[in-house]
């Protein structure tokens, strides 16, 4: 019985909708309203693939149309209602509106800009970065983790001049989990922490302490205090991950380039006082793991 209301509710609500007209013969009308074979054929390639092979068969083709007739006679019933001219409704279509069209714009300026096409790119960085690509390679590192850039600068000068770090990780750090035990992560393999943690915590030597890194949560001081080698992997098999990685990063690279020009094209007034009246409740520190 759940399994026909999940699938009841993702023929009716699944996103998108076409309408009657210049869409092809109708299967169905409901008091004038089409649904149209494109439609039927469009609604159904949004489920989900366990799914779909419940409506293949004559009677399953039968149930599904039964559901997007349904979905037309609420349709219909809410715009009666005259729940289209909901104030909440237009306010939604309206932010819709700015996402779907900065969505668009960024898959223009951005997504399609940064597609790698040359192998030889994804070959030169496998090369140049060899210890990137060591199977089973293994960190035993600690980290202190804090809020801010000052922060971490501030700690980091007081390693510098000697200060014990375990002791240091203990009285600031915001990662409780490792807090106690003086920031020991234990050991930890490549695709466990977040990208940023991980390249600088591969790229140090035992006994090294990194500069602040920045990750999404917050400032890390990491020092590593083990290293396990591992075997070199073939480009073959690391070919995909780095594409997605460069792909990334050649993202970001665009994006900041083309919000920057936008920013000097444009003329943008903040309100400083405003701002500092808002109070906004900081979320508790997370550890760097994904």
């Amino acid at each position: 019985m759940r399994n026909l209301f999940i699938l009841l509710c993702i023929a009716i609500f699944s996103f998108g909708c076409t309408k009657g007209e210049d869409s092809g013969p109708a299967i169905a009308k409901v008091d004038g309203s089409a649904v149209t074979e494109k439609q039927f054929r469009d609604e159904y390639s949004r489920l989900p693939e366990w799914a779909k092979g419940r409506f293949q068969s004559k009677e399953g083709k039968k149930e599904f149309l039964n559901d997007l007739v349904k979905k037309e006679l609420l349709f219909n019933k809410a715009q009666d209602m005259g729940l289209d001219k909901d104030k909440e409704l237009k306010e939604k279509l309206e932010e819709f509106k700015k996402m779907w069209l900065i969505t668009t714009l960024l898959k223009k300026e951005v997504e399609e800009k940064a597609k790698i096409t040359d192998e030889k790119e994804l070959k030169e960085f496998y090369d140049k970065n060899p210890q990137e690509f060591m199977g089973g390679a293994e960190v035993k590192a600690s980290h202190i983790l804090v809020a801010t850039e000052a922060e971490a600068k501030d700690i980091y000068e007081k390693i510098k001049k000697g200060e014990d770090f375990a002791k240091l990780a203990k009285k600031f750090s915001k990662d409780q989990g490792s807090a106690n035990r003086g920031g020991e992560l234990g050991f930890f393999k490549r695709g466990m922490m977040v990208p940023e943690f991980e390249q600088a915590a591969f790229s140090l030597k035992p006994s090294d302490v990194s500069s602040p890194v920045k990750s999404r949560f917050g400032f890390h001081i990491i020092k590593v205090t083990d290293k396990k080698e591992g075997a070199k992997l073939e480009f073959e098999q690391v070919k995909e991950a780095i594409k997605r990685r460069i792909t990334v990063e050649k993202q970001k690279v665009l994006f900041e380039t083309f919000v920057e020009g936008l920013k000097k094209e444009s003329k943008i007034d903040i309100d400083e006082k405003l701002l500092d009246s808002i109070s906004l409740e900081a979320k508790p520190a997370a550890p760097p793991a994904k």
